[in-house]
């Protein structure tokens, strides 16, 4: 639900990538899925962490909320609520993306060089620069595609369970 609410339904391979390379991280545990749920136990929001790898801060590498309940500030919730207790930044090249995460409490943002993305710190994190950032776990989406094209069994295991997850995801709202 994550990748595809995040890229689109018709954005290619890009979802698909980004589902096999994030399934690598949860399983090396460099990254964690954290909700939000409503009284009634459906998802309003959802969010993908990336660590870094000092393991002292995180990456909000995506965000997403059902579109039936886009606009009621779950989203904002399950930030406001991870960065009170944990060091976040959150990397964008949308102004207006950097203007929306500025209301979450991401504070100092710092533009990568040869670059239009800027990655915002909140008030948790101790960096004072992009330099001062330890890197944040990630995989190569290149080496992910080369890996789809050597091994079609790979990309078709993939394809199935990135399907069936947004199968299963409708259960949840």
């Amino acid at each position: 639900m994550l990748c595809a609410s995040v890229f689109g339904r018709e954005a290619g391979l890009a979802p698909l990538v980004e589902f096999a390379g994030v399934s690598r991280l949860l399983e090396q545990e460099s990254a964690r899925i954290v909700a939000l749920f409503d009284d009634s136990a459906r998802l309003c929001s959802v969010a993908l962490l990336t660590l870094d790898v000092e393991g002292r801060g995180v990456a909000l590498r995506l965000l997403a909320t059902p579109e039936k309940k886009q606009g009621r500030g779950y989203g904002r919730r399950l930030v406001t609520r991870l960065g009170e207790s944990t060091a976040m930044r959150v990397t964008t090249s949308d102004p207006r993306l950097e203007a929306f995460f500025t209301t979450f409490g991401f504070e100092r943002w710092y533009r990568h060089a040869d670059s239009d993305l800027r990655t915002g710190f909140n008030a948790r994190s101790s960096v004072d620069s992009l330099e001062q950032a330890p890197e944040v776990v990630d995989f190569q989406s290149d080496a992910v595609l080369r890996a789809f094209k050597r091994d079609s069994s790979l990309f078709e295991r993939h394809k199935t369970r990135f399907a069936e997850g947004l199968e299963h995801f409708t259960t949840l709202i």
